[in-house]
């Protein structure tokens, strides 16, 4: 009864861990970038990082260097199996890539850009030019993305020189999801991998005996 207890506690654990969302965050203002990993409730920000304070040098004990064997220098790959390993990996990397495209949820993006310059129909155009690019590329992210809360606003300012933007955005996916594309990723991978190595030390082998 305890060793069920035990494992039923584990698995609602696991279960628990695989759906904690991980990502990262994004924003952009007044010339001030801002990136933060996301892992649940906890954020962490990677960017711009606290400056280090230098640490007294500590004087280092003279080691006596010790001399290691050295090793044949390994063969490097001909640019036949470069382009054989490519042209096999290219599909897996393909449909990783669409896989992780339908995992990724952007959970927020807010932009609001404000168009202005000192020509006030330069101004007009770009405003134009802004709005007709958003027009393009916002269905776009939709298409491919799951899209939970988004917000774009433009606007034009004639009676200033300098545009503004503002940028906040967060893109995040599961622990579950990152775990279960990795295993398929690496099951596919790793054949092809082990199927390259044996066929170069097959081909090693045949040169000496030819030798």
């Amino acid at each position: 009864m305890i060793v069920l207890l035990v494992l039923g506690i584990v698995v609602l654990a696991l279960v628990l861990l695989s759906l904690i969302r991980v990502g990262v965050w994004a924003e952009y203002a007044q010339k001030t970038f801002t990136v933060r990993l996301l892992a649940g409730p906890v954020r962490v920000t990677l960017f711009p990082r606290k400056a280090k304070q230098p640490k007294p040098a500590k004087a280092k004990k003279a080691k006596a260097s010790k001399q290691k064997k050295s090793k044949p220098p390994k063969k490097p790959k001909t640019a036949g199996e470069i382009f054989d390993l490519v042209k096999e990996l290219l599909p897996v990397v393909t449909d990783a890539a669409g896989q992780l495209r339908r995992k990724i949820r952007i959970d927020q993006f807010y932009l609001d850009v404000v168009v202005a310059s000192a020509d006030p129909a330069k101004t007009a155009v770009n405003y134009g030019r802004l709005n007709g690019a958003i027009g393009m590329f916002w269905p776009l992210v939709e298409q491919n993305f799951k899209v939970k809360e988004w917000r774009i606003r433009t606007n034009v300012d004639f009676t200033t020189e300098h545009p503004t933007v503002y940028l906040r955005a967060a893109a995040t996916l599961t622990i579950g999801q990152i775990l279960a594309l990795g295993v398929r990723v690496a099951s596919k991978v790793l054949p092809i991998l082990s199927k390259q190595k044996s066929g170069s030390k097959s081909r090693q082998e045949t040169q000496k005996e030819a030798v």
